[in-house]
């Protein structure tokens, strides 16, 4: 009986182990995304203060390129301005050169200058809006 007893309370504690186990593995996760989103190269780039500067001309820059660059992005072949790649680890639109460095613009709206980029690559791909 007293067998029994301590193989269903190793159980219990090997089964939550395992929960806290996959917790930890992926809070990591999640933590080494922020921190890559938070490089020079990632989406959240224009946060940082060490790079916002450059984001900001990255922006202005990527806005006067044409929008002629075909990707593949999962499924879809979409149209991004030329220069210009996608992080599909990190969803972001990547400038390949402003004074020979590479800056991760990530769309938001509350970033001068995004939303004029943003409606010419919808333009370019031809989405419409149809939720509403």
């Amino acid at each position: 009986m007293k067998k029994r007893v301590v193989l269903m309370l190793m159980s219990v504690i090997a089964l939550n182990s395992c929960y806290y186990a996959q917790q930890v593995i992926d809070d990591a996760r999640e933590s080494n995304l922020t921190d890559q989103a938070n490089k020079k190269d990632g989406g959240g780039a224009y946060s940082n203060e060490k790079y916002k500067e450059g984001v900001y001309e990255a922006i202005k820059d990527v806005a006067k390129r044409p929008i002629n660059k075909k990707v593949q992005f999962e499924e879809a072949t979409l149209i991004i301005p030329e220069n210009t790649k996608i992080n599909e680890k990190l969803g972001a639109c990547t400038s390949k050169r402003v004074g020979n460095k590479n800056y991760g613009l990530l769309y938001n709206e509350l970033i001068p200058g995004m939303e004029e980029i943003a409606q010419k690559i919808i333009k370019a791909n031809g989405f419409t809006k149809t939720c509403n």
